[in-house]
C-alpha cells in the first residue's frame, strides 16, 4: 500500500481536533449536568448566624464520631459527581471556563471546610455548648445505683426477688418479650410497663399465696418480708432528631435520661434550641426539658428517664440575643416567651465589678436597617428583647462622683469623700491637721469646672482659721495643695573638706544645714581631724548676699580663720561662731607633716632591702652606701631605677586624644597598635651607676622619690638577638665582636628585616638606634646583657621593594635587547 503523506496529515488533524472538543466538553460539563446551566448563577448567601467556634465537638457512642474531631455535617453535599455543587460556586464566566473538574472539586471542599469552621465557631459562643463539648463526661449512667422508684420495667430487665424473715428464698427472673416473668409455684406475672413499686405490689400479692407471712393474718403482723431489686439493665433504642450535631438512632441504657441522650449525639447544633427539648412517646409529648435549668440551677425536674422507642426532638431556637461587654459571661443566650432583658443579664452571670449599670445599649435589626436603644436601669425587668438583639454593657467612667484630694504639708494626704468633707476645714480635720511647716497664708485649690476648664483658687487659710473669712465649700475632684516653707526655699547645706578622717570625695562632705550649727558640731559629725591637719589654719568661707555689681573690686565672700585645740574646740573671743547656710570649711594640712617614704634596693648590694628616705634630697649614691655598697659581681652598666609615674586626669585625657588622632590618620593598609593609657605606670630610667658612685652628688646622681626601686644586676655575659633574624637566640658576649657578628651568630637578616631601624636595648633600660651615613648603616655598640632587636618591614615596604626589583629587571631586559639590536645593525653594515 502506498503511503499518502497528505491524507495522513488530514486524518491526524481531524483526530486531534475531535479529541480537544471532547475533552473541553467534559471539562466544563462533568457527569450528567445539563448544558444550559448558567455560569453566572446567584451566590447562596452564608448563614448570617455563623461565627468562628471550637472544633472540639463531643463524641458519641455506638459508632459515632471519635473525640476531638468535628462531627459530620449530614446536610452538606459529599458526592463529587453532583453538578449542583459546582453550580453553587461563585465564579465569573472566564474563570469557570478555565476551571478543570479537579479545581472545581477542590474549591467545593474548601468552601465546605470554611462553612464547617464557621458553624463550629458559632457553637462555642452559644451559652450551654460547653456542657456537651467535653470528653471527660461519661454519657452512660452508673449501674450500681439504687433503682429509681419511677423506673419503668420492660423486656430483658432482670429482677432479683429476696424473701427473708420467717421464710427465706431468692428468685431471679427476666422479663420476657411478652412482658411476663415466671416464678416457681406462682406462675406468670405481667410486669411490662410497671414501675418498680407497682411491680413489687404485684409480686407480693402473688407470693403471699405461697408465703403466708408476707401479709398480716388474723390480726398478726407480717413476719416475712419481700425486696425487689433490678439486676441486669436492658438496652433501649432512642431516636434523636432535629437540630443536633449528629441526629440518629442510638442504643442506650434503660437508666439513661434526656441529658445522656443529648450528650451522645453531641448536643444541639448552631440552630438547635436549649430551652424546649421534647420527648415524644407514643406519638405525644411526655416531657419538655429546659437546659437552662440545668445550667443555672444544677438540676431539671423534666430530665426524665427514657424508654424504648422514645424520640428526643430538638427544634430550632426561637429567640437568641448576644450579650457582650462588662458581664461575667459573654455569648449568645436563648430566651423564651415572657423573658425580659433582666433574664438575659441573669443568664450572662450578671454584671462584673466594672460594669456601667445605669444604662445599657441594645442594638436591634429592623425590617430595613439597624437601630440602637438606650435602656435605663429601672427598665431592665420589663424591657422586651427581640431575637437578634445585641446587648452591650459599657465600662464605668474613670472618675469619682464625690472625691476630693488634699496634698502637701498635711499629716494624711490622699483622697477623701466629698459627702463627709464638704468644706475646706472639714477636709483638713479629716486629714489629721496641718504639719508645722505648712504655709497657711496662701493655699491653692485646683478645680475642674463643668466646661472642663481647670482653674486655680487661692485661699488664705490663716484668715479662715482665725474666723476672719468664711469656710470654703469644695466641689467634686477639687485638689487642695498646702505648700510647705521648705518647698519655697533652696535646700541649705554646709561643706567641709581637707584633712578630715572621713572625706567622701575631692569636694568634701556636704551636711544639711540646721540652725545654731557650729564648727565643733561639724567636726564631730565628720569623725574629727586627721593626723596631718593643721590646728592653726582652719578657714570658713561665707558667700556674700549683697555684692555691688558696679564695683570692679567688690568683695564676693567673707573669710574667717580660727585655731583648733586638740579637743576640737575653737579658740575665739566672745560668742561661739555660728555657721550660716552654704558655708565652706577648709582644714589645711600641716606644712611640717610628711609621711614616711621608702626606697627599695635590689640585686648586687651587701644588704638588699627597703630603706626609708631620711631627707628630701637623698640621692642614689646615699642609698647604695646605706645598703653596704656593691658586691664583687655587680654589673654597674646594667643598674636601673624603676619609678612609678602617676598621671593626672588631664594628662590621661590628652594622651588618649593623641592616640586617637594618630590611629585616625593611618591610611591604606597601614596599622598601628597602641595600649590604653593607665593612670599609674612603672617606668624604667637608665642611670650610669658607675659615674654616680665616682662623683656622688653630681648631676647624674638622681634625687629619690617614694616607691623608687634601684635594681643592680649581676655581671652579664650574654647578648640576646630578637626580631627578624633567621634564628633568634642568646649568645655569649665577647669584647671583640660587633653588631654584625652577633647578627651572623643568629643566622643573619631575613628578607623582611628592616635593617635601618635596628636598635639595642641595654641592661640599664637605655636604648641606642642605628644611624645612617650616606648609604651605609652605622650600627650601635653592643654591651653585656643588651638585647639586639631587628624590626620587621611592613607590607607596604615589602611591596615597594618588590616593585623596585621588578623595575630593575625590566630595565636590564630592555638594555639587553637594545645591545643585541645595535650589534645586529653593526654586522649588517
Amino acid at each position: 500500500m502506498k503511503f499518502n503523506k497528505n491524507n495522513f496529515l488530514q486524518s491526524f488533524l481531524k483526530i486531534t481536533l475531535f479529541t480537544l472538543i471532547i475533552s473541553n466538553s467534559f471539562g466544563q460539563n462533568p457527569g450528567n449536568a445539563p448544558t444550559n446551566t448558567p455560569t453566572n448563577a446567584p451566590v447562596i448567601p452564608a448563614n448570617p448566624n455563623t461565627n468562628p467556634a471550637n472544633t472540639n465537638t463531643p463524641a458519641g457512642r455506638n459508632g459515632q464520631q471519635a473525640p476531638n474531631q468535628p462531627l459530620p455535617n449530614r446536610n452538606r453535599t459529599t458526592n463529587p459527581n453532583d453538578p449542583n455543587a459546582i453550580r453553587n460556586l461563585t465564579l465569573n464566566p472566564a474563570d469557570q471556563a478555565a476551571m478543570t473538574r479537579e479545581d472545581s472539586l477542590r474549591a467545593i471542599r474548601e468552601q465546605e471546610e470554611e462553612q464547617d469552621v464557621a458553624k463550629v465557631t458559632l457553637r462555642r459562643r452559644i451559652f450551654g455548648y460547653n456542657l456537651f463539648n467535653t470528653i471527660k463526661f461519661d454519657p452512660t449512667p452508673a449501674i450500681n445505683i439504687a433503682t429509681p422508684s419511677n423506673y419503668i420495667l420492660g423486656p430483658n430487665d432482670q429482677l432479683i426477688i429476696d424473701i427473708y424473715g420467717y421464710s427465706q428464698a431468692t428468685y431471679k427472673a427476666t422479663i420476657s418479650p411478652d412482658g411476663y416473668i415466671t416464678l416457681d409455684r406462682v406462675g406468670l406475672v405481667y410486669l411490662a410497663g410497671s414501675t418498680m413499686e407497682q411491680a413489687r405490689e404485684k409480686i407480693l400479692n402473688k407470693l403471699a399465696k405461697v408465703y403466708i407471712g408476707l401479709l398480716p393474718f388474723a390480726g398478726n403482723p407480717a413476719n416475712t418480708y419481700l425486696v425487689v431489686a433490678l439486676g441486669n439493665i436492658r438496652s433501649i433504642k432512642v431516636t434523636i432528631t432535629g437540630e443536633v450535631i449528629a441526629p440518629g438512632t442510638y442504643t442506650l441504657s434503660s437508666l439513661s435520661t434526656i441529658l445522656n441522650a443529648l450528650y451522645v449525639c453531641g448536643g444541639p447544633n448552631e440552630l438547635g434550641t436549649y430551652r424546649k427539648i421534647n420527648v415524644i412517646r407514643n406519638n405525644r409529648i411526655v416531657a419538655t426539658l429546659d437546659l437552662y435549668e440545668v445550667l443555672m440551677r444544677g438540676y431539671a425536674k423534666n430530665n426524665i428517664i427514657l424508654q424504648d422507642q422514645d424520640v428526643v426532638q430538638v427544634t430550632p431556637y426561637i429567640a437568641r440575643v448576644a450579650v457582650q461587654g462588662n458581664t461575667k459571661r459573654n455569648g449568645l443566650f436563648e430566651l423564651i416567651e415572657n423573658e425580659k432583658l433582666q433574664d438575659a443579664i441573669a443568664y450572662a452571670g450578671g454584671f462584673n465589678q466594672y460594669a456601667y449599670k445605669h444604662r445599657l445599649k441594645v442594638y436591634r435589626n429592623t425590617s430595613r436597617e439597624r437601630k440602637i436603644i438606650d435602656v435605663m436601669e429601672s427598665e431592665f425587668p420589663n424591657f422586651n428583647v427581640v431575637s437578634g438583639d445585641s446587648i452591650v454593657t459599657e465600662r464605668l467612667l474613670e472618675r469619682y462622683e464625690n472625691m476630693v484630694s488634699v496634698e502637701g504639708a498635711i499629716f494624711r494626704p490622699g483622697q477623701y469623700s466629698l459627702d463627709s468633707n464638704p468644706t475646706l476645714m472639714e477636709l483638713i480635720k479629716s486629714a489629721e491637721g496641718l504639719r508645722g511647716e505648712a504655709l497657711t497664708g496662701r493655699i491653692a485649690i485646683v478645680r475642674t469646672r463643668d466646661d472642663m476648664i481647670i482653674e486655680n483658687i487661692s485661699v488664705n487659710l490663716d484668715d479662715i482659721m482665725k474666723g476672719k473669712a468664711p469656710d470654703t465649700p469644695l466641689k467634686r475632684e477639687d485638689i487642695v495643695t498646702i505648700p510647705s516653707i521648705f518647698d519655697l526655699t533652696e535646700p541649705a547645706y554646709v561643706r567641709i573638706q581637707g584633712a578630715i578622717n572621713n572625706p567622701e570625695g575631692a569636694e568634701g562632705i556636704e551636711l544639711p544645714f540646721v540652725r545654731n550649727l557650729t564648727i565643733e558640731d561639724v567636726l564631730v559629725k565628720v569623725g574629727g581631724l586627721s593626723e596631718s591637719a593643721s590646728l592653726s589654719r582652719v578657714e570658713v568661707v561665707r558667700r556674700k548676699r549683697n555684692v555691688d555689681p558696679t564695683s570692679a573690686s567688690a568683695q564676693i565672700s567673707d573669710t574667717y580663720e580660727f585655731n583648733i585645740r586638740p579637743d576640737l574646740s575653737v579658740e575665739q573671743a566672745g560668742n561661739n561662731f555660728v555657721l550660716f547656710p552654704f558655708d565652706e570649711i577648709f582644714i589645711r594640712k600641716s606644712p611640717n607633716y610628711v609621711k614616711q617614704a621608702f626606697v627599695e634596693v635590689e640585686g648586687e648590694v651587701i644588704f638588699p632591702d627597703k630603706y626609708g628616705i631620711k631627707s628630701k634630697d637623698e640621692k642614689v649614691s646615699d642609698i647604695v652606701k646605706r645598703a653596704g655598697g656593691l658586691t664583687p659581681y655587680s654589673y654597674l652598666e646594667g643598674a636601673t631605677l624603676i619609678r612609678e609615674i602617676q598621671l593626672s586626669d588631664i594628662e590621661i585625657e590628652q594622651r588618649r586624644k593623641a592616640i586617637t588622632e594618630i590611629a585616625n590618620s593611618v591610611k591604606g593598609n597601614q596599622t598601628i597598635e597602641v595600649e590604653d593609657v593607665d593612670a599609674t605606670k612603672k617606668s624604667s630610667i637608665g642611670i650610669d651607676l658607675r659615674r654616680i658612685l665616682e662623683n656622688p652628688g653630681s648631676v647624674e646622681d638622681m634625687i629619690l622619690q617614694d616607691g623608687d626601686i634601684i635594681r643592680i644586676p649581676k655581671r652579664l655575659e650574654t647578648v640576646r638577638v630578637q626580631g627578624e633574624v633567621l634564628y633568634p637566640t642568646t649568645v655569649k658576649y665577647f669584647d671583640r665582636d660587633n653588631f654584625m657578628n652577633y647578627i651572623s651568630k643568629a643566622g643573619g637578616f631575613t628578607k623582611r628585616s628592616l635593617k635601618s631601624k635596628s636598635y639595642v636595648l641595654y641592661a640599664n633600660g637605655s636604648v641606642d638606634r642605628t644611624r645612617r651615613f650616606l648609604f651605609v648603616n652605622i650600627y650601635p655598640k653592643v654591651a653585656p646583657g643588651s638585647e639586639i632587636i631587628i624590626p620587621q618591614k611592613t607590607t607596604t615596604a615589602v611591596q615597594q621593594l618588590a616593585q623596585v626589583q621588578n623595575l630593575f629587571g625590566t630595565i636590564a631586559a630592555t638594555m639587553t635587547t637594545l645591545i643585541g639590536i645595535i650589534g645586529l645593525l653593526q654586522l649588517t653594515k
